[in-house]
């Protein structure tokens, strides 16, 4: 990516030409985005670069012992552009009224070395070779499957130098990268077989791993053959593994929003204290993972990233807070400020929206469950889920529910035939003595697994509600 002649800092160069009182705050980013979609095993569609620069204006202003706000992004860079922003956001705050007395932005910035890896070298310096280089890698793996193909997919590959300024004196710059990739894989076998089947591949990073893609290559065949002859899963209250990749859907959302400071505003967080989960699990948040979608050097404010325990030994220990959350409860910010809505994240574009309190990479601590195949053992009788479409997990009551894409039965401790259809769902958390995943945890994996923001190994609950059909 070719560095901005201002080192890529637009946030203090729009900061050194904003004419407000204090608190403000700006966070900006200059983006370069790559999009390669593919159909089969030929490039069909090449965009990029696709540059983008804009700044977010943030302004805090006392109002009846309280606080008001008003944000407005632009990417307008103009002195006229920074005016009309802040104009917009002075206009804003005369209809908000947050129950803060003083606000304090943060004024210390991450160390400018150290810090998670969130940069994919090889990405930085050259995108499209990048890119094409791991098509490449991904096609050869398919090369000599008689039976499996790639059906279409695409690779969406972003650059970004983001920058944080604001009235306490903070200064702070730091590049990422993210990486979007999805396939479509299709099996078929002839046409006295079945009809073809299809697994669906949708992965969020920050780096393009080729040496991953022939073991990763050689799984997707074979869920998509399995689909094939699946059939629906049995119904009932099951015993039910579930791996990293579904969890990644349903925890992050939930856990990020229920043990948080706008839930406790509300009055529907979990308190401290409360079990919620045997003392076998224990939930940490950590923003300097590496290679997490969700971690950074530091939060959307600039306030250096740290490890905190959300959960611990079953029991709730601390909620997540950002700045202005944390000023309604007189608590100090947890580093947890994340701009896009209820914790999930987009590639760009995070410019234009306000944050909001919000986990950053939860980690679920490995157990003694040892490995998958020994969880299954423990199993004995159940279902194994690989993929759950869309598991539509609701922030605020916790439920979840979604379809099982691609599964497998558990007979007698051992997996056997493939399952598909069917819903599995419930609470992620629920009342004391209310059965919820977590407090049916029954044991937990050895082996952390890096889905998107969450790291964590399979677990077994027992049980989960599962909506079938006829064998």
């Amino acid at each position: 990516m070719k560095q901005d002649p201002d080192g890529g800092e637009i946030a203090y160069r729009v900061a050194d030409r904003l004419k407000t009182a204090a608190p403000w705050e700006i966070y900006a980013e200059r983006s370069e985005r790559y999009e390669v979609h593919f159909n089969g095993t030929a490039t069909e569609l090449i965009h990029g670069p696709i540059a983008l620069a804009g700044f977010g204006v943030r302004i805090f202003r006392p109002r009846n012992g309280k606080t008001s706000t008003g944000f407005q992004a632009s990417t307008d860079l103009s002195d006229a552009g920074i005016r009309a922003a802040l104009e917009d956001a002075e206009r804003l705050a005369q209809y908000t009224e947050f129950p803060a007395k003083r606000v304090g932005l943060p004024a210390q910035g991450p160390a400018s070395t150290g810090g998670p890896k969130v940069v994919d070298p090889e990405l930085w310096k050259a995108p499209l070779d990048a890119v094409e280089g791991y098509l490449s890698a991904l096609f050869a793996a398919f090369h000599g499957r008689r039976h499996a193909v790639p059906s279409f997919g695409s690779v969406r590959a972003t650059l970004t130098q983001t920058s944080i300024a604001n009235s306490a004196g903070l200064r702070t710059t730091y590049p990422q990268t993210t990486v979007e990739f999805e396939v479509a894989v299709k099996a078929f076998g002839g046409p006295e077989g079945p009809a073809p089947g299809e697994y669906w591949v949708t992965e969020s990073g920050r780096r393009l791993d080729k040496k991953a893609l022939p073991g990763a290559v050689e799984r997707w065949c074979k869920y998509a053959a399995d689909v094939r002859r699946a059939t629906p899963p049995p119904t009932g209250a099951l015993a039910v593994i579930l791996p990293a990749g579904v969890l990644s859907g349903i925890l992050p959302t939930t856990l990020g929003y229920k043990l948080s400071g706008p839930a406790r505003l509300r009055k529907i967080s979990v308190p401290l204290g409360q079990k919620v989960a045997p003392e076998k699990v224990t939930i940490r948040d950590d923003g300097c993972y590496d290679w997490s979608f969700a971690s950074a050097p530091c939060d959307d404010e600039g306030s250096p990233q740290r490890l905190r325990t959300l959960v611990s030994e079953g029991s709730v220990r601390e909620l997540v807070y950002d700045s202005l959350y944390g000023a309604a409860f007189d608590v100090p910010t947890t580093a947890n400020a994340v701009r896009s809505a209820f914790g999930g994240t987009l590639a760009w574009k995070r410019f234009t929206r306000a944050p909001a309190p919000a986990a950053s990479t939860l980690v679920v601590a490995p157990g003694d469950g040892g490995t998958d195949l020994e969880l299954v053992e423990t199993a004995k009788d159940g279902i194994w889920v690989q993929q759950l479409g869309w598991a539509n997990p609701d922030p605020i009551s916790g439920a979840f529910g979604g379809e099982i894409r691609i599964g497998y039965r558990i007979r007698a401790g051992k997996l056997a035939e493939p399952i598909r259809g069917g819903i599995v769902g419930g609470l992620v958390l629920g009342p004391t003595g209310a059965p919820s995943l977590l407090a049916g945890i029954e044991s937990v994996g050895g082996t952390l697994e890096l889905s998107e923001s969450l790291a964590a190994p399979s677990i077994l609950v027992r049980p989960l509600s599962v909506a079938g059909g006829p064998a």
